[in-house]
């Protein structure tokens, strides 16, 4: 997302140097907020180019000279701001957020009021992911009902898990740029998987209990292995849903990734990662003419095209695609 290219430009929404329209269009994507200009000696502009997808929305947000941006609560989503161009302060609580390309990047959650400071000409990299899945995905992991997530706002991004997210995201957005709308499904799971990312790898007010700590559940017996490779199997081109796959094995989710750990001395991602790559190979080999090496890599379940084509050459010696020229 450095080059010269402004995102999503084939999803333009909002052009305009109007204020009152763009905080009124933008606020139709997002939520009703209020958009102060700060430098009135500098010309206003604002763009806005998003896709929606089942669960969220990837955009593309710039402004013209310094703005404040005062949404109040987001209520109805999650929002991660990447900045690619200037930076944003984000204030929430008494917390300040300061946000710069390859640094740092925000997450507000819906219950936090934020307010917002747009610097130098900010452009960002927007996900919005609806709330209801997120809290649906945690409560099956917990085993209750959870009323509400608050991550923490700062999302360093020059070390993980924020440099990972980052390529995600703008993974996600070519993605969204350079497909049709029959392909909304695979922005839905690469949405997702950004998301049980967060839930996993960023703090959050339910990392504890999400992880764990002293007293977690013991380690499933072996034979709850055997039926999660089975499930897993069965589910292979779909994110991975450990609270699904715990329930179909009988077993609470950090007891069923203990038993991976225990009995097979890898962790539940990694085995999921060495099936899908398994078959991936299988599948490159039996190739006809007809098949591409994008289509084969996302049939096997992963989201991310040079992660998976990595982890292939890491693990067989070649690049997918010399695997599937050999074939033909």
């Amino acid at each position: 997302m450095t080059g010269t290219a402004m995102p999503l430009s084939g999803h333009a929404k909002v052009a305009t140097r109007d204020v009152s329209q763009a905080a009124e269009q933008v606020g139709r994507i997002f939520c009703e907020h209020r958009l102060t200009p700060l430098d009135r000696a500098q010309t206003f502009s604002a763009v806005h180019n998003s896709r929606r997808f089942p669960g969220g929305s990837i955009n593309y947000v710039a402004y013209g000279g310094d703005v404040e941006i005062d949404p109040g609560c987001l209520e109805r989503f999650f929002l991660l701001q990447i900045p690619l161009r200037g930076g944003a302060d984000i204030a929430c609580g008494r917390e300040i957020t300061e946000t710069r390309p390859g640094r740092a990047a925000s997450l507000l959650s819906p219950t936090r009021p934020a307010q917002m400071r747009w610097r130098a000409s900010c452009g960002q990299l927007i996900l919005m992911l609806d709330r209801a899945p997120l809290e649906r995905t945690i409560a099956a992991y917990l085993g209750r009902e959870v009323d509400e997530i608050v991550f923490a706002p700062l999302l360093p991004l020059d070390r993980e898990p924020g440099r990972s997210i980052a390529s995600q995201v703008a993974h996600l957005a070519r993605l969204a740029q350079d497909t049709g709308a029959d392909d909304a499904d695979l922005l839905r799971r690469i949405g997702e998987a950004i998301g049980h990312t967060l839930l996993w790898q960023h703090d959050s007010d339910r990392r504890t209990a999400l992880v764990g700590g002293p007293g977690q559940d013991q380690p499933a017996p072996p034979r709850r292995i055997a039926a999660a490779l089975e499930h897993i199997d069965a589910h292979i081109d779909q994110p991975l849903d450990l609270a699904a796959l715990a329930r179909h094995c009988g077993c609470s989710p950090r007891a069923l990734q203990a038993a991976f750990k225990a009995h097979r001395g890898e962790t539940l991602t990694e085995a999921v990662q060495g099936r899908r790559l398994a078959l991936l190979r299988e599948r490159l080999l039996a190739g006809s003419g007809d098949d591409s090496v994008t289509e084969l890599v996302h049939a096997c379940g992963f989201a991310h095209l040079g992660r998976a084509a990595s982890a292939y050459r890491a693990a067989f010696g070649e690049r997918p695609s010399d695997t599937l020229k050999r074939r033909k």
